[in-house]
């Protein structure tokens, strides 16, 4: 059973209860202590045994009825709970369905339309724990534990909070999050805790008064990694949890961004090959903009932002404008591709040098200089090279690489459709072509021989030549 937790306001209507189990006594009880206005029916015991278990309240606000509840007019009720434990308990419930009343019958899921969670009360904050009627001792285990971490003063703090707010009604501040959080998280909620509400005012003063004074955000730049959420950094994961507003790139998942605070504003503002997009002139300038108005802002870029990310720019941007900025490094694709196909881009006395390029340009002459990759122990990652594939091949071939170099493609990986495929280099053209849609990033070097899409294409080579015999 998949349920939704939601609170109700008891203000609203009346509870109806049926039965006098123990089960329903103890709806009775959590109810009246919560303030709810009550219709009792007892079913099983005369009104004056059933006064006696439970007497009427002065303020009229708990009543019980004699009849069949099955047939009862429920009028103005807002839920209802069937606890007699037999069949009574499926006709109310039927009765109550039919007329759109939500409706829970006591150790039967199946017969209800809501559940009661196991609750922990601190006044003002309450916290529901549901297992969808499956395990309630389980949920009652959590609870307990619950109950042990939460301070018995937390209603207090929340009233606290609720006088500040309504202080703020016309401020900006009201609706900072950053600010709220700064107050829970410091000394002035543990102070309202210690019950020391005085001292605690005080200090809310002082810092709603630092905080009028504050005119900037912040921007942090902030590398997604190549594709699998998993792969986020917990640093990267927590300012996407705190940002206002997300700037993101193409390269982006959908998954990755699902990881970000719910609330947040998400910006697409990605760049890809051939497509209209927003310069990197206009981009720098919404960052700031962003930034200037107080907002926490998350810039996400595929990979790293300081490999082939931009991230340089965006930084130098920033901090020309006085913008606070940080980096958040994440796990660029080479590496994180790499991984995935088994791929090891050194190797002790095989691969012992490493060299990253850009394929943008390389179909322009000399744009590439590919003399620095010709030494057989370099191993060759180029990004942005699906498209060059025939000028990165000429060009490898032309400085000195042996045509019959390992190679590879590792397309969008890390992601549910991720693609690797080996060959030669002199055949990365064909290989290119049945990479798809990118992003992709090829790899020439000694050690793709090593790599997962190589043994694959060892094995095909094998079986062809077994075939053909």
């Amino acid at each position: 059973m998949r349920s939704l937790p939601i609170f109700l306001d008891l203000s609203k209507g009346t509870i109806v209860v049926i039965g006098a189990t123990p089960a329903a006594r103890s709806k009775l009880e959590m109810l009246r202590q919560r303030g709810a206005e009550i219709r009792w029916y007892p079913v099983t015991l005369g009104r004056e045994e059933a006064e006696r278990v439970f007497p009427p309240r002065h303020d009229g606000g708990f009543e019980i009825f004699d009849g069949a509840p099955s047939e009862a007019d429920f009028s103005g009720v807002a839920a209802v709970i069937a606890a007699a434990g037999d069949e009574i308990d499926t006709r109310v419930a039927r009765h109550a369905r039919r007329l759109g009343i939500p409706a829970n019958v006591v150790d039967a899921p199946e017969q209800s339309s809501f559940l009661f969670p196991a609750i922990v009360d601190r006044g003002d904050v309450v916290v529901a724990i549901g297992t969808g009627g499956a395990a309630p001792v389980l949920a009652r285990r959590l609870r307990e534990r619950i109950e042990a971490l939460l301070p018995a003063r937390l209603g207090a703090l929340a009233g606290f909070l609720g006088r500040q707010r309504a202080r703020l009604r016309n401020s900006r501040l009201r609706a900072d999050r950053h600010f709220w959080e700064n107050i829970i998280d410091g000394p002035i909620a543990q102070r309202v805790v210690e019950g020391r509400t005085r001292e605690a005012e005080q200090m809310f003063d002082a810092e709603l008064s630092n905080a009028r004074k504050k005119q900037f955000g912040s921007v942090a730049l902030v590398g997604a990694g190549p594709g699998d959420p998993d792969l986020l950094t917990l640093k990267a994961l927590h300012a996407l949890q705190n940002a206002d507003v997300i700037f993101y790139d193409a390269l982006v998942t959908p998954e990755i961004l699902s990881r970000a605070r719910r609330d947040a504003t998400k910006v697409p503002v990605g760049k890809r090959n051939g497509l209209p997009s927003e310069d990197q002139e206009e981009i720098n300038r919404r960052l700031i903009v962003a930034a200037q108005s107080g907002a926490r802002v998350v810039r996400l870029k595929g990979g790293d932002p300081f490999v082939f990310g931009r991230g340089g720019e965006e930084l130098a941007a920033l901090q020309a404008a006085g913008v606070p900025v940080s980096v958040v490094p994440g796990i660029t694709a080479a590496l994180g591709c790499a991984a995935e196909a088994e791929l090891p881009l050194t190797f002790r006395d095989e691969a012992t040098r490493l060299v990253v390029i850009t394929g943008h340009f390389a179909r322009k002459n000399a744009a590439i200089d590919w003399s620095g990759a010709a030494d057989p122990a370099t191993t060759v990652v180029i990004y942005m090279g699906l498209t060059s594939a025939p000028a990165i091949r000429d060009g490898l071939v032309a400085a000195g690489r042996s045509p019959a170099t390992p190679a590879a493609i590792l397309a969008r990986g890390t992601c549910a459709d991720s693609f690797a495929v080996a060959g030669l280099l002199e055949d990365l053209p064909s290989l290119a072509a049945q990479a798809g849609d990118g992003p992709a990033l090829i790899v020439v070097g000694e050690v793709v021989a090593r790599s997962k899409p190589w043994r694959a294409f060892a094995e095909n080579i094998t079986r062809s030549i077994a075939e053909a015999a």
